[in-house]
């Protein structure tokens, strides 16, 4: 206790243990809460609306097209450069399933970033914004990446939203929704996994040197959930809270909290797309109340 002294301050109202095993993997608890709260609204963008029935339907066919298409197993690195649009959860959902390694990737990365984070991570997939694809262009030849897989603004909702094309350079990209397509008619073969298998490859921002990976297993996210609920718990209400994120889903904070926390609690999440608007964030703000 002399070693920890800032229990002190818990004031018995904290628990001073969480139970890091308290779920098998990040993926059985997030399969509890579309379980669970299967008719609730999960995620909102661009007006359109996601229940958490819809996010496991479609994160399955994507677990299913990467496996029945691309041949994805477990522990293979797949890419993830999207800002907070509802690709952005299915996608994390389906590669989980699959069984693979998520490396998150900062879409205003520069061709040289994105070149040094592919290759050290060893990706041959890679899932892409198409408005954030010519960096992608300039350094695939020097990369792993085998296949690209392209998003739009509204690509797992079903609206129609403009979006710039993709990078004309580039060859194998599909298109996410095809994907999603192509999934719900393939079979799905669910992976085991375990609190000690990798589930990210979350890369540091470099202000000290390259940037480098850090690797985080299941259970460092089951740990992290459990302590974050432990703290929050007279402020966290199951199925009914609404988070607004804003700060973007590649990042550890709104991975971790905004989506992986109160997702597993059943919240609505407001993706916000781009928070450098200010007259659509605070419009978000107003709607989300």
């Amino acid at each position: 206790m002399s070693r920890r002294h800032w229990l002190a301050t818990y004031g018995g109202k904290i628990p001073c243990e969480i139970n890091p095993d308290a779920h098998g993997s990040v993926l059985e608890m997030l399969e509890h809460a579309m379980q669970r709260f299967a008719e609730r609204p999960a995620f909102r963008c661009f007006g359109q609306t996601l229940t958490y029935a819809d996010t496991d339907r479609l994160s399955r066919r994507f677990a299913a097209y990467l496996q029945g298409k691309l041949g994805v197993k477990k522990g293979d690195r797949i890419a993830v450069m999207l800002p907070n649009v509802a690709a952005f959860p299915l996608a994390m959902l389906g590669i989980v399933r699959a069984g693979g390694v998520q490396v998150n990737v900062n879409p205003l990365y520069t061709s040289r970033e994105l070149e040094h984070q592919l290759n050290d991570a060893g990706v041959e997939t890679i899932v892409i914004f198409n408005a954030v694809s010519a960096p992608l262009a300039e350094i695939i030849a020097k990369t792993a990446v085998k296949q690209v897989i392209s998003v739009g603004p509204g690509d797992g909702t079903g609206a129609s939203l403009p979006t710039p094309p993709v990078d004309a350079r580039l060859t194998n990209v599909v298109p996410f929704s095809d994907a999603l397509a192509q999934g719900a008619q393939l079979a799905f073969s669910p992976v085991a996994l375990c609190g000690d298998d990798l589930l990210f490859l979350q890369y540091t921002g470099g202000t000290t040197g390259l940037s480098k990976g850090a690797a985080l297993s299941h259970r460092n996210l089951v740990a992290n959930t459990e302590q974050f609920k432990a703290f929050m718990a007279d402020a966290m209400r199951p199925g009914q809270d609404v988070v607004v994120t804003a700060l973007p889903l590649y990042h550890i904070f709104a991975l971790m909290v905004n989506f992986i926390s109160y997702f597993s609690i059943g919240a609505e999440n407001w993706l916000v797309a781009n928070a450098r608007d200010l007259d659509s964030f605070v419009e978000i703000l107003r709607k989300a109340r």
